[in-house]
C-alpha cells in the first residue's frame, strides 16, 4: 500500500504488526533517514543490537538476492523481532522482495528499504505499493511552506522555545529544503538561544543568514536585480551541489510573490519602502535597498507573466525525460538579462 501524507505520520508513531516490508523514498533524502531511524527505533528494542538488525544495501541483494530471504528468515539471538535494513535500495532488489512477499517465513521480522528518488515506472515501488497487505511505500517528498511552517515549530518546541508567526514563515522561507539540513539549521538557532523562552527575528539574522536556502535567495536577489554574472556564477555553484530545481523555482517564485503584493501596496499611492514595510515575514535589513530597486524595475504585468512561467517550468521538471537544469538555468539567466 501506499501511504498518503496524512497517513504517514499516523504509521511512523505505530506501525501495523501486520506489514512486513516498508519502502521509504522520495527527493529528500534528509526525510528519508529520519523516517527510517524514527521506524527503526519503534521496530526493535535496540536499533544498534547486531544480534536483532541486519544491514544491507541494494547492492548486496543485488549480488546475493537469496540472502535478503535468509536474514528474514533467521532468529534473532534472545527472541523478539528481527530488522533487515537496506539501504541506497534499487530497482534490481524487486525480484528478492518479491520473492519474500509471495511466502513470508514465519518467524516475526521486516524488512525496512531505504530508496532514493524511484519515479512511478519502478518495480521497487511497484512491488511495495501494491494491492499487498504486507507492504507499504512512505514516499518523501519536499513540504510546502505550511507544512515547513509546522516543522520548524515542532522541532523549537522539542527544544522548549517558540517563535512568532514571522519568523516561522522567514524560517520556512531561507532554511534549505533538505530535512536533515534544516535540522542542523533549527538546532544550532536552538543552540543559540540556550536560556531564552522565544527566538526571535534577530536570532535567526545572527544564526544562519548563511544558510543552505540564503544561498538560493542569493541566486534570487541577483537574478531578480539584473546580474547575469553573479547569477550564473550561483547558479553553477547550486546545481552542482545537486541543489534541486525545482527549488530553485519555488525560491524564485516566493520573491516575486513578494514583489507582486508590494507593487500592489504601491498602486494605492504607497512608497516602495513602505510598502516593503508592509510585508510578512519581514525584509531583511539589508534587502531592503535592492528590493527597492526591484520594484523600479519590475511591473506588475511582468511579475504575472514570469510566475505563470515559473510555474510551467515547475510542472514541466516533474515530468520524466525534461532536461530540468537547462531549463531551469535558461529562466534565470534570462530574468537576469532583461532585468
Amino acid at each position: 500500500m501506499k501511504l498518503t501524507a496524512a497517513q504517514i505520520s499516523g504509521f511512523l508513531q505505530n506501525p501495523p504488526p501486520s506489514v512486513r516490508v516498508i519502502l521509504i523514498y522520495g527527493p529528500d533524502a534528509g526525510l528519508i533517514s529520519e523516517r527510517a531511524e524514527a521506524l527503526a527505533i519503534k521496530l526493535v528494542k535496540d536499533k544498534n543490537d547486531p544480534f536483532a538488525v541486519s544491514q544491507l544495501t541494494g547492492a548486496m541483494v543485488n549480488d546475493d538476492p537469496s540472502r535478503l530471504y535468509d536474514e528474514a528468515a533467521a532468529m534473532t539471538l534472545g527472541g523478539g523481532r528481527r530488522l533487515i535494513r537496506v539501504q541506497s535500495a534499487v530497482d534490481g532488489n524487486a525480484a528478492a522482495l518479491t520473492r519474500f512477499v509471495s511466502d513470508p517465513p514465519q518467524c516475526d521480522s521486516l524488512i525496512l528499504m531505504e530508496g532514493g528518488d524511484l519515479d512511478k515506472r519502478s518495480k521497487l515501488r511497484a512491488a511495495c505499493e501494491g494491492a499487498s497487505p504486507l507492504t507499504a511505500g512512505i514516499p518523501c517528498y519536499a513540504e510546502d511552506s505550511a507544512a515547513r511552517q509546522r516543522t520548524i515549530a515542532a522541532m523549537l518546541q522539542a527544544d522548549k522555545l517558540v517563535a512568532s508567526r514571522d519568523v516561522i514563515r522567514l524560517l520556512a522561507d531561507i532554511l534549505p529544503p533538505d530535512r536533515l539540513a534544516l535540522r542542523s539549521e533549527v538546532d544550532k538557532l536552538a543552540l543559540y538561544a540556550k536560556g531564552q523562552t522565544e527566538v526571535s527575528l534577530e536570532d535567526v539574522r545572527a544564526v544562519i543568514a548563511d544558510a543552505g536556502g540564503a544561498e538560493i535567495d542569493d541566486l534570487v536577489q541577483a537574478a531578480a536585480s539584473g546580474d547575469p554574472k553573479r547569477t550564473a556564477t550561483l547558479l553553477d555553484h547550486l546545481l552542482a551541489e545537486q541543489t534541486s530545481p525545482v527549488a530553485l523555482l519555488r525560491g524564485m517564485q516566493r520573491h516575486l510573490m513578494r514583489l507582486q503584493l508590494a507593487r500592489a501596496h504601491m498602486a494605492h499611492s504607497m512608497g516602495a519602502g513602505e510598502a516593503l514595510k508592509k510585508l510578512a515575514p519581514p525584509v531583511f535589513w539589508k534587502l531592503v535597498e535592492p528590493m527597492t530597486k526591484q520594484l523600479s524595475r519590475w511591473s506588475l504585468e511582468r511579475l504575472e507573466l514570469r510566475l505563470a512561467q515559473l510555474a510551467e517550468a515547475e510542472a514541466a521538471c516533474k515530468r520524466t525525460g525534461t532536461p530540468d537544469t537547462a531549463l531551469v538555468s535558461q529562466i534565470f539567466l534570462s530574468m537576469a538579462v532583461r532585468a
